[in-house]
């Protein structure tokens, strides 16, 4: 049987502390954003918001699966960009999945938000030109909110690392998914 390790002195602690701090912020400073990353998400935002604003505006069969169309470029990006994140790094970001790629940072989210509801109102209203507009303005405002939450993070990795938990996160998804539905049912 072993014995319990003692304690170590407090100057012994801090100094591992600081030592570990110093090893996360080393770690920070040399992780690299796959190529591409930011047009990649700008692109993918800006057709899921074009799809699903057009898509729920046709309220038809055709109009959903547009929808999920544009719902699954999004996810292939997404799951694409944070595989190759993690080859090319070796290690996991908690922050990148959710504040980068998910959106759950507010500008990405706020961004992404008014982008959806200008998009769907335009599609309604048969403004096909404005359905690109804000689709395009929401991509390129939520490829913006990653790059700074990128920079926020890699000058403060401790205070940005944590991502959003996944009970908000699913959250989320069920609030959208039922405002999805009362959209399809009222509109």
């Amino acid at each position: 049987m072993e014995s319990p390790t003692p304690p170590p002195c407090p100057h012994e602690a801090h100094a591992e502390l600081a030592a570990a701090d110093r090893a996360r912020d080393r770690l920070a400073a040399r992780l690299r954003l796959p190529s591409g990353l930011h047009p990649a998400l700008a692109v993918a935002v800006a057709v899921q918001v074009g799809t699903a604003g057009v898509g729920i505006a046709q309220q038809t069969a055709a109009g959903l699966a547009l929808l999920f169309a544009g719902l699954a470029v999004f996810l292939m990006t997404a799951a694409w960009s944070l595989h190759r994140f993690r080859v090319i790094n070796g290690v996991r970001v908690d922050g990148l999945a959710s504040q980068v790629v998910l959106g759950a940072d507010t500008t990405s989210s706020l961004v992404y938000l008014g982008s959806f509801g200008a998009a769907t109102w335009a599609a309604f209203a048969s403004a096909w030109w404005l359905v690109a507009v804000a689709a395009v303005a929401g991509g390129t405002g939520y490829a913006l909110g990653a790059r700074r939450w990128w920079h926020a993070y890699r000058s403060e990795p401790a205070a940005h690392a944590v991502g959003a938990s996944p009970r908000l996160l699913a959250g989320l998804a069920v609030i959208a998914c039922l405002g999805l539905a009362v959209l399809l049912v009222l509109g």
